[in-house]
């Protein structure tokens, strides 16, 4: 029982997320049965929806895929006192610059994707400076100039597909982008492309920089204290800014694969919200690299096993985004959860004081 508690105790962390999304779903499943729903079917036809097949679990991967990159870019931001809320706004950016080099450039294979990926990712980081100069020199906070700055990429993107580069067709979009720009399709009639790999490589990536590398620990030094880091000899300036950069390049490279792999061109508006949500799989994910490969799983089913839920079960796929903000709800309370979670690992005789012996 002893070292029960004690592995309880030092992965309160990790037990102390997955208890706030369980309450979540919990939450949810009253509000279904309030209001004369079955939530046992509904969380089942969820569960089939996402993982029921192969089909099914291809596609929940696909969504996986820009929700993982875009967590790694706020990850690695916020490790080094970089809040990064602008990675909506980069991933536009970086979609549409990939695009523009996907159908306007004649190029090899082994030379087309590449510099498609390289450029979207270049897009996302050169915007990503901008609020980093701003914090870095201006000391402006940059939760409120990062959300600001996903608003003139939105409206430029739109500007760009609207009037310079029109394709007739319901939804403005740019030109499809050439086969030699073009991720391979892992599973024929599914989304699923080799884009998993670079995603997979963006994790590794993410986990020995901020853990095994000099740099890394110079960035995890300013974002547990700056002024500390300054003592010890680490620009701190420099290391805030190329995190920012860092950051906004992984935005615009999660923009670019998702051109590469599963429109082949860039859509107005075909981001549902990965930016946003990229938030929340990286604070689930306990800003852990690997952390947020579980996270974002998550939420990626959440996106796919809902569309079977509001099929056979008559639930609005409004939905997802109640059970999104009720996790956010539970995440933001982690260190009420924690104190619970705590006082019923150690037990009650934990919080009694010790009586003096003789």
């Amino acid at each position: 029982m002893g070292k029960t508690r004690k592995y309880l105790e030092k992965n309160q962390a990790a037990f102390t997320s997955i208890l706030a999304v369980l309450l979540a779903f919990i939450v949810v499943g009253v509000l279904l049965f309030s209001t004369g729903r079955n939530p046992i079917e509904a969380f089942g036809y969820f569960m089939s929806g996402a993982f029921g097949n192969t089909y099914n679990i291809a596609n929940t991967v696909s969504r996986v895929i820009p929700l993982l990159i875009a967590a790694i870019a706020f990850i690695i931001g916020a490790k080094c006192s970089v809040f990064n809320v602008g990675i909506e706004g980069q991933l536009l950016l970086g979609a549409l610059t990939s695009a523009v080099i996907g159908f306007g450039l004649d190029l090899p294979p082994v030379a087309h994707l590449p510099l498609m990926l390289l450029t979207g990712a270049l897009a996302g980081g050169l915007y990503a400076l901008i609020p980093a100069w701003l914090k870095v020199y201006r000391k402006v906070n940059e939760i409120l100039s990062t959300i600001m700055l996903n608003y003139p990429a939105f409206f430029f993107t739109h500007y760009i597909v609207l009037n310079v580069t029109p394709l007739e067709g319901v939804i403005p979009a740019t030109p499809f982008i050439k086969e030699s720009a073009r991720f391979i399709n892992l599973f024929p009639g599914t989304r699923l492309h080799a884009g998993i790999f670079v995603t997979l490589l963006v994790v590794l990536f993410a986990y020995f920089l901020l853990q095994k590398t000099s740099l890394g620990y110079e960035m995890r030094a300013v974002g547990l204290n700056k002024e500390a880091a300054r003592f010890h000899g680490i620009p701190v300036e420099k290391r805030m800014m190329l995190a920012f950069f860092m950051s906004g390049c992984l935005a615009g490279l999660a923009g670019a694969v998702e051109v590469a792999g599963v429109h082949y061109r860039y859509l107005d508006q075909f981001s549902p919200g990965y930016g946003y949500d990229s938030i929340t799989v990286a604070m689930v994910g306990l800003l852990n690299p690997i952390g947020a490969i579980f996270s974002a799983t998550l939420f990626g089913a959440l996106k796919t096993g809902i569309l079977d839920m509001a099929v056979f079960t008559a639930i609005p796929r409004q939905l997802v985004t109640l059970i999104n903000g009720i996790v956010v709800l539970f995440v933001a309370a982690k260190s009420m959860i924690q104190n619970g979670f705590l006082r019923v690992v150690k037990g009650k005789q934990s919080d009694a004081p010790e009586k003096e012996t003789a």
